[in-house]
């Protein structure tokens, strides 16, 4: 089995890298750091994006095994202490992976792709566009901007926005509104919106200088008209614990 190690930029985890340098070589793993079958995360959810976003051309055939390293871990099963126990577990073939969907947003000639979500904003102004579903117009929005997310990126940015958290085994993409302007004149849903992951948002309108984010990254765009987003056919395979549950990231995160 091939494997690499990606690591945290602004902190110390040379210790558990040594650590599963150390048992990889005694179950006879191979270090590759371009083709790898298994990536080692040591990090948080940014170092986890980052890696995803790092092997993206090759993400399909990956697993992805998280070491919690950092804060929350929403994409970590494993702690430090189960390093050892996991590389043997892989070496068995005894953790399961989920594969989970990525999104990708067409804008110009180019393709993005995000994990969590995608984001387009202004932060002074007001975006006006055109929300169509699968091609049917579905609302004129005025306000700062509109994020669609994942299940897995529905604890992030969506949820600071009232947006329905979703347990990471439906599949589902979900639109959420960032500050719509509600009046006689301006009125969109106001509300978050669950869509079938068959479905093609697309948004119409002026997003000359809207800031376009996808998971950690951002863009901004001189000219930009239309904006077409839909479940990618990419995937990312996340390795989990024996006993997981879909809902357990969720709880560990957010209740006491």
């Amino acid at each position: 089995m091939k494997f690499t190690i990606f690591k945290k930029s602004d902190k110390d985890v040379s210790k558990q890298a040594n650590e599963i340098l150390s048992q990889c070589e005694k179950h006879g793993f191979v270090m590759d750091d371009e083709n790898p079958d298994v990536v080692f995360v040591l990090g948080g959810d940014g170092t986890f994006l980052k890696a995803a976003r790092h092997y993206l051309d090759k993400i399909d055939s990956i697993k992805f095994v998280g070491f919690r390293c950092g804060t929350l871990g929403f994409f970590y099963d494993f702690e430090e202490e189960d390093i050892s126990r996991v590389i043997e577990g892989l070496e068995k073939n005894i953790f399961p992976s989920t594969s989970y969907k990525l999104l990708e947003c067409h804008v110009n000639d180019d393709i993005l792709y995000a994990v969590n979500e995608i984001a387009i904003a202004k932060t002074f102004h007001s975006i006006e566009c055109v929300v169509k579903i699968d091609g049917v117009e579905f609302e004129n929005f005025t306000g700062n901007g509109l994020v669609l997310c994942t299940p897995l990126g529905s604890t992030g940015y969506n949820r600071s926005l009232g947006g329905a958290v979703i347990n990471h085994d439906v599949d589902v993409i979900e639109l959420c509104e960032i500050s719509s302007i509600q009046n006689r004149l301006y009125n969109s849903l106001n509300s978050p919106l669950i869509l079938s992951p068959k479905s093609v948002i697309t948004l119409e309108g002026d997003f000359s200088e809207a800031t376009l984010g996808y998971d950690n990254k951002s863009l901004i765009f001189e000219k930009l008209d239309k904006i077409t987003i839909k479940q990618s056919s990419k995937i990312v395979n996340i390795v989990y614990d024996t006993e997981h549950s879909p809902i357990s990231p969720i709880k560990r995160s957010f209740i006491r």
